[in-house]
């Protein structure tokens, strides 16, 4: 939100909003450092997903096990710049998170908690795929993809998916 100082000599408040801006607009070109965006993260089942916290992507495991590879959608699959087209989907996903909490939906893999975060690789407002998200000692690591209709079942599995990502797979 962009707020600017009342010219007006009748105004009752000494500032005004102008507009919403996201950090590409020129607005903010003179602006320097920008402020970091709000975070409001929520526990959920005892933890919760930080998207401060870096996410390292074990790209050579995801793209060098072929199951993981047939998950990606088909036209991705033989893209000369899959390991830079899967780390920024990751990047923009958490980036997303920041705002949304509930982008980053709880699992439960070998008796330990995860999160399902969704990736956009086709296109930028549908995602295509999850990556699995192992909580380490303030980071993630990625070493999984998952089908968004894997994601849902292994989500299901604590409680109703309610992440818009993974309710629209099933609702009419």
């Amino acid at each position: 939100m962009i707020f600017e100082r009342n010219k007006r000599a009748d105004a009752l408040r000494e500032w005004y909003f102008k507009a919403f801006a996201d950090e590409s607009s020129n607005l903010l070109k003179y602006v320097a450092p920008l402020p970091d965006r709000p975070a409001f993260p929520v526990r959920q089942w005892g933890t919760y997903f930080d998207p401060d916290w870096e996410i390292r992507v074990n790209v050579d495991h995801i793209l060098g096990d072929a199951e993981n590879v047939a998950r990606l959608p088909e036209s991705m699959q033989e893209a000369w710049n899959l390991p830079l087209l899967l780390e920024t989907a990751v990047e923009m996903s958490r980036r997303r998170a920041r705002s949304d909490w509930s982008l980053a939906v709880p699992q439960i893999f070998q008796s330990q908690m995860q999160f399902l975060l969704p990736l956009c690789l086709t296109q930028m407002d549908k995602p295509d795929l999850a990556m699995a998200l192992t909580v380490m000692d303030g980071y993630y690591i990625g070493h999984t993809c998952l089908t968004l209709e894997m994601a849902y079942q292994n989500a299901r599995l604590l409680a109703r998916p309610t992440a818009r990502w993974l309710a629209d797979l099933v609702e009419p």
